[in-house]
């Protein structure tokens, strides 16, 4: 079979019939574009073929004669083999091979992606994903990722400066102050990887103060100052129904008792119950990953506590949550937005609720300023009970069981002056002196 230099699409077609008949791998030449060639390699025990067009040339360099292919027949058409082949002899005539160009491009490519911010988002991604974060935080995180992804995923993070970081952080300021400064951090800790990297040398999403608004933290309300009010609102949640608001009822008293957060006394679980020891081992959901709080706290009950769960138990003993609901499937649990209804709703304080007066956290507030100014307790022990990280004078953080003796006679105590306050006994005041015993155990 006779070769013939190809011209035209048609040419193309045929040579590759013909070569499928041949039955063995030929090599056409392309017409008036020396050493460019298409080769056609016929399939086994198939009719196809796989047609590709070549360049052979001369290295500027070595001078040997290597092979380029520059792309399949017919995804790559004979103009555009044309069009390769012009842009390699430019390269030749500016003595640079055309493999190592390619190669060289790739590589640059390559490095582009992987220096976007998107490439480190994907790793920030990984980090928290090997962290035992809440259910919670990670819905948080993925809401505030968004707007990065969307408008900043695409960027080299060398080309981010901290005037995009402002005006992107500013656009967002426009609707929502605080959900800017919270997506600015999150933006601040992914680009802290590129420059663990070394990619960049500087965090544009640092420093920025002056440049965004700030945001004034709204507290919780809370009962903590007024003792009457606060004795009131015990004996409101005391009133409530034990058929229709039992979960509401037990969840608010064991607030008021433990001064956990409410997502933690809803997802309590009997497992973590220790009736014999009178303790409460929780690893608190919002203690995942901060380093202001314990990953783990033991909680020592009261009896007034214990008397709670003891009611519980013959009805929801066997499950595995103390508030078990069924019907809520991947937390099946009381919801503490039904607690928070109950607290605001016209059950409560006289038919007004105590909407913008307490809250379910504010059980916090109100147990930590009662023990120091009513029960004469200090800042360490409070501190303690609350969850949150203390260090020593040493700088190391206080060891979970820390003051477990004085923690179980404080919540005692705590618990019967709810008794008293809401019996109408405010003069019971306990002044208990623990600073040296926290100054000692530092």
């Amino acid at each position: 079979m006779v070769k013939t230099d190809l011209t035209t699409d048609t040419q193309i077609k045929k040579a590759i019939k013909d070569t499928i008949k041949a039955d063995k791998t030929l090599s056409y030449p392309i017409a008036g574009y020396k050493g460019l060639e298409l080769r056609v390699r016929p399939h086994k025990d198939s009719p196809d073929a796989t047609a590709d067009f070549r360049h052979r040339y001369t290295h500027p360099i070595t001078g040997k004669r290597p092979y380029m292919t520059l792309g399949q027949y017919p995804a790559l058409s004979l103009a555009d083999a044309r069009q390769y082949h012009s842009d390699n002899m430019q390269l030749l005539a500016k003595d640079i091979d055309p493999i190592e160009h390619r190669d060289s491009l790739k590589q640059k490519d390559i490095a582009d992606r992987q220096n976007t911010l998107q490439h480190f988002i994907n790793e920030w991604r990984d980090i928290q994903a090997s962290k035992n974060l809440s259910a919670g935080t990670i819905s948080k995180n993925k809401e505030l990722l968004k707007p990065i992804e969307s408008q900043l995923g695409h960027m080299r993070v060398t080309d981010i400066t901290p005037s995009i970081v402002i005006k992107f952080v500013n656009d967002i300021q426009k609707k929502h102050t605080y959900k800017g400064l919270r997506v600015r951090t999150l933006l601040k800790s992914i680009l802290q990887i590129a420059k663990a990297h070394m990619i960049i040398e500087y965090n544009p999403a640092s420093d920025l103060q002056g440049t965004l608004k700030n945001h004034k933290v709204k507290h919780r309300p809370a009962l903590s100052n007024d003792v009457t009010a606060f004795a009131k609102l015990l004996r409101d949640i005391d009133q409530l129904d034990d058929t229709s608001q039992l979960y509401n009822k037990s969840i608010l008293q064991l607030l008021a008792l433990t001064f956990v957060r409410i997502g933690d006394a809803c997802a309590m679980q009997w497992a973590d119950i220790d009736l014999n020891a009178k303790q409460w081992h929780l690893e608190p959901q919002k203690g995942k990953g901060r380093g202001d709080m314990v990953n783990s706290i033991v909680i020592p009950l009261a009896p007034q506590a214990i008397a709670i769960l003891e009611r519980m138990r013959p009805l929801t003993g066997d499950q595995t949550h103390v508030f078990h609901n069924s019907r809520r499937k991947k937390a099946p649990y009381h919801h503490m937005q039904e607690v928070n209804k109950v607290l605001n709703s016209e059950l409560m304080n006289d038919g007004k609720g105590y909407k913008h007066i307490h809250s379910p956290h504010g059980f916090r507030a109100s147990a930590k300023t009662m023990l120091m100014e009513r029960l004469g307790y200090d800042e360490l022990i409070t501190e303690l009970a609350l969850g949150h990280a203390m260090l020593n004078k040493y700088g190391k953080a206080y060891n979970r069981m820390t003051a477990i003796d004085d923690r179980t006679r404080m919540m005692t105590k705590w618990a019967n002056h709810l008794d008293d306050i809401k019996a109408g006994k405010f003069d019971n005041v306990i002044h208990a002196d623990f600073k040296k015993q926290a100054q000692k155990q530092g």
